[in-house]
Formats: C-alpha cells, structure tokens, sequence
C-alpha cells in the first residue's frame, strides 16, 4: 500500500502551486525510488521484512536537497537529472555502507555526476542526506569566486573531519520538515529558499574548493572588505546571504571572513545578520500595520526563527514581539 503525502508550501507570483518542499512515506521499495524526484533509480531490498521509507525533497532553483530514511538494507544504482553533480552523506546506519565495493565507515560525503552513479550498498536503519547541484552552476560560481579549482578536480570522496556539513545540513531539514508538516509557510519567501540553499552551498564549497591563495596584505584586506561593506549597504533593502557577497567581491567565505576579522573584528556572517535584524527592527518601529513579527523575519531571509529571536534579543535588549507591541502602543 502506498502511504505518500506530497506538501506543496509555496504560491508563486504566477498564481501556480509550486511544490518546494514533498514529504513521501511508503511501505513499497520501488515506489520508494521513484519518489527520487528527476531520478532514474533502482533499489533491491536486501534484509528480511515489511520496507517503510521516508523522503523529504526540497528543491529551490539549481539545488535540489533529499532526505532519505528507510529501514531495511538494500542495493542502489542508476541516474540523477542530466548536468548535476550529486553528494551523498550516509548518517546514522546500522553499519557501514559500500560504494562499489568500498566500505564507507567514517562520516564521509560522496560525489559522482548524475549520469554515472556508483552502486550503494546501504545498511538497514539509513539516514542519508543528498543534494545535487546543476554542475554548471557549480562551475560558473567557483569562477566568479576566483577559485583554480575545475570540477574534473572532484575526488569520490571527502572524508569530512570536522567539517560543519553534517550539522548545517541536519539544521536544514530540520525546519524543513516542520514545513512539510504544514507548520510552517516561511517557504513561501524567495528570500528563505535562498538562505536554506545557500548554507549548504557554502558548506561545500569550503569543503571541495579551499581556499589556498596567500593572505592578503592590510591595505588589500580593507580594500576587499570596503567593497563588500559598500555592496552590502547599497543593497540594505535586500537579505543578501554570505553567498551574494562572496559571488560579487570575487572571494571565498574562508578569505572573506580573514579579511573582515581583521579589519573590523567581526566575520561577514555577522556583519550581514547584523545589516538584516535592525532592517527588521526597522520594519517592526515605523509600520504599525506589520501584525506578524514571523512574517517580517521571513521576508528578511531569517528561516531558523528560534535564532533570530535570541539575536535579535542580545543586539536591541529586547525581544521582536516587544518592539512591535511598543510599536502598537504609540
């Protein structure tokens, strides 16, 4: 019996139900693989027992973000969506995988193109995150960083040390879920898309194209750092991500954290979140028809909003909600 629950969260300005996030759960394994959205895929069950698979898919432009939970051991082989690069990250198993042939026992991210994936060998009780990203993007993005990487550098696999990958991209599919479940219509934000996709994008990217070019001298750092602060303040009507930064001054996170740290004593992450709460504080002051303090959060890209409201917090010394209830009161 096929149990599937498809969640579509978002209405574009078209008027057409777009789905951005789909929740499957089955009790069937083929129907299990074709839930894959752009897949081509192949799953043979391997220990004894009723299957039940869980899927969560998110995709937002060139990134497509796939949580895949099933309970039973199994085969896998096949295809992805035409000009993607995919990653697979294996969590929480009953024991190690196999990618052809290889055992997979620390935590490690696994690369191939769409077109000529390996064959997995997954144990029972797998929790696996994967994304692919259209590789042209890829390519185009690690040139206008500046990067010498090419994406024929790309190895099978990255063992990830003590990579943050792992725990952003858990953080991600967190309140994913949560929005599958209907709790949620942040989604509905291009703004929230965006920041979603680009915290993982940045994870991988620090994690295949490090940054190896020698530091930067005082005057190029402030230089470099002076051209981001004016980007970022010409377009302080806009949640710009780390990502937008990065793409426009030509550097990765790594060079531009350095240059930032020791300019100004603060990491460009902070600087933008910064730029993005007192927008929002803004917001929240000088509209007193604003009547959601959520909805102004989301429209400022801030999608984990447990975090935004403890930010919020220590930067004004007060909380969201209690600046717009002043507001409400003048």
């Amino acid at each position: 019996m096929n149990n599937n629950n498809r969640v579509q969260s978002t209405v574009p300005a078209s008027g057409f139900p777009t789905p951005v996030v789909n929740r499957f759960r089955t009790g069937d394994i083929d129907e299990h693989s074709r839930n894959m959205g752009g897949w081509q895929l192949c799953y043979d069950q391997l220990t004894p027992g009723r299957f039940e698979g869980d899927l969560v898919e998110f995709r937002a432009d060139w990134m497509q973000l796939v949580r895949d939970r099933s309970n039973q051991a199994m085969t896998k082989q096949g295809a992805a969506w035409e000009g993607a690069i995919t990653f697979s990250l294996p969590l929480n198993a009953d024991g190690p995988a196999f990618c052809s042939g290889h055992p997979i026992a620390e935590p490690s991210l696994l690369v191939a193109r769409g077109q000529n994936l390996p064959e997995l060998c997954t144990p029972a009780h797998l929790d696996l995150f994967a994304f692919a990203l259209d590789e042209q993007t890829l390519e185009h993005m690690l040139e206008r960083q500046g990067s010498r990487f090419q994406i024929t550098d790309l190895p099978k696999c990255y063992r990830l040390g003590d990579s943050m990958l792992p725990a952003e991209v858990a953080m991600v599919f967190n309140e994913l879920e949560g929005c599958a479940q209907g709790r949620d219509s942040m989604l509905g934000y291009e703004s929230i898309r965006r920041g979603l996709r680009d915290t993982v994008m940045v994870q991988v990217l620090e994690l295949v194209a490090p940054d190896e070019a020698p530091p930067l001298n005082p005057t190029a750092r402030k230089r470099m750092v002076d051209r981001a602060r004016e980007y970022a303040m010409a377009h302080v009507d806009e949640p710009l991500s780390i990502l937008d930064l990065c793409n426009h001054i030509g550097a990765s996170r790594r060079k531009l954290q350095y240059c930032f740290q020791e300019t100004l004593g603060i990491n460009p992450v902070a600087y933008l979140r910064a730029l993005r709460l007192n927008a929002v504080r803004r917001e929240l002051r000088n509209d007193d028809q604003v009547q959601s303090v959520q909805e102004v959060a989301a429209r400022w890209g801030f999608w984990h909003l447990s975090r935004f409201s403890s930010d919020y917090r220590v930067l004004f010394g007060e909380t969201p909600s209690q600046t717009l209830r002043r507001t409400h009161l003048c």
